[in-house]
């Protein structure tokens, strides 16, 4: 109730609309107490059930629209391929591309359906880091081709499927960019590669 009216009192008071958003990747519970808090998506990939994606992204995305939270900063888009990553693990849809692609995409449908904005992240892939990005930057040395093969499916997908934002991973991808800035500071990563390439 006091999460609701907050963001009733803001939007009042707003001369525009406001995005109001949260990390809701296990549900609206993740972060609201009294909302459902939901099973991390590895779990509920592993049933191998689009379905069920689809029914987590709806109850999620309609329990914040509840609670006048228009934006869910879901899903994960990075694959699980690197067991000592600090920052995945089982926030990932998995580690096949293919998989996490499809799945990631209908998150993103089923979400934005309820009138919820749905946030891939972390562009262009988080899954191949031993550091916590949070305290330091993280470097991913892998190739361009398996960047691009692999890495970025998960995106492409959900930017097919209409995805209404993307959060970008604050990590070095020298094969994107030799500069060594991090994806969030990166002109060829997200002008080039994310807006003109992929769209």
């Amino acid at each position: 109730e006091s999460v609701r009216a907050l963001t009733k009192w803001l939007q009042q008071r707003s001369r525009v609309p406001l995005l109001i958003g949260a990390d809701m990747e296990r549900g609206a519970g993740q972060q609201f107490a009294g909302a459902t808090g939901l099973p991390p998506l590895a779990a509920i990939a592993s049933l191998g059930d689009a379905d069920l994606v689809r029914r987590a992204a709806r109850l999620t995305a309609r329990e914040a629209r509840t609670l006048g939270v228009n934006w869910d900063y879901a899903p994960v888009c990075d694959l699980d391929v690197v067991p000592e990553n600090p920052i995945v693990g089982t926030r990932s849809l998995g580690s096949d591309p293919a998989a996490v692609a499809k799945l990631a995409a209908e998150w993103v449908d089923a979400c934005q359906s309820e009138g919820v904005l749905a946030c891939a992240k972390h562009f262009p892939g988080h899954g191949r880091t031993t550091a916590d990005s949070h305290a330091e930057l993280p470097v991913v040395t892998a190739s361009a081709d398996t960047l691009h093969n692999a890495d970025l499916a998960p995106f492409r997908a959900t930017i097919d499927a209409g995805v209404a934002s993307i959060m970008t991973a604050h990590v070095a991808y020298p094969a994107l960019d030799p500069s060594g800035v991090p994806a969030t500071l990166s002109r060829e990563i997200l002008e080039w590669l994310l807006r003109q390439r992929l769209r």
